[in-house]
């Protein structure tokens, strides 16, 4: 029920993203199926965009990232409705 995801980008406008397209059309069908999505990405994904568009940031849960993440992100973040947790 859980969905445990790597990313090559996070936009807080644009939403997840990564190099492949291939990819991005499996993870966004594997999204659809699980009841929970997490996304697993270091703080170095946050800002940039990769070529194939997976989702919107609405349709995730949560995000876990390290510790380089800046405030302004995480609160972007949490006031669209994502867990932020910070490792």
């Amino acid at each position: 029920s859980k969905l445990f995801l790597g990313v090559d980008g996070i936009d807080l406008d644009f939403g997840l993203t990564t190099s492949n397209m291939m990819e991005a059309l499996l993870n966004k069908k594997m999204i659809g199926a699980s009841q929970k999505t997490i996304i697993l990405a270091d703080s170095s994904k946050f800002g940039k965009r990769g070529f194939g568009k997976i989702c919107e940031l609405d349709d995730i849960e949560q995000i876990i990232t390290d510790s380089n993440i800046s405030e302004r992100t995480v609160s972007a973040l949490e006031s669209m409705g994502v867990e932020v947790t910070v490792v």
